[in-house]
């Protein structure tokens, strides 16, 4: 397996710019963790250090001028070809979480760890990841209805 795989997906999308390698960036992003320049105050605590609710991620107006969350693929590779960027990591997930409940946010963008490349996820795609589907599953079947 790749040392780089959400780094590996991205160059595909860049590639190909099709539907399919975004949704496959968009599933890998949502499962791994990512670079991030956390913000804000840690608290001590007795087995090391959490968060006091004054942390964040940093964000970046780069490109088009509208704040996005900063992040970074494959932390452990971007930090061997890139030098140390971020000082923290977190799942995708919560990054859309974050990118998706924030007023002031424009959503995410996801530096590549292996080229220069970056791929944003908007808020709105950010916000349609963090809704629940809305298929439900069928009810059991009345008692009066045959197979």
């Amino acid at each position: 397996m790749s040392e780089t795989p959400l780094s590996d997906v991205m160059s595909e999308h860049a590639e190909t710019k099709t539907p399919e390698s975004y949704d496959r960036f968009l599933r890998l992003f949502r499962a791994s963790t990512v670079g991030i320049v956390a913000t804000g105050v840690p608290a001590d605590a007795a087995h090391g250090h959490f968060a006091s609710g004054n942390l964040g991620a940093g964000r970046t107006t780069h490109g088009d001028g509208r704040p996005r969350v900063l992040a970074y693929a494959d932390p452990e590779a971007a930090l061997r070809n890139f030098g140390p960027r971020f000082n923290a990591g977190v799942s995708g997930e919560v990054l859309l979480q974050m990118a998706a409940a924030d007023p002031d946010c424009e959503g995410v963008l996801v530096n590549s760890a292996i080229c220069e490349i970056s791929l944003v996820v908007s808020k709105p795609t950010a916000q349609s990841l963090m809704t629940p589907a809305t298929t439900e599953a069928p009810g059991p079947r009345p008692w009066w209805k045959r197979r």
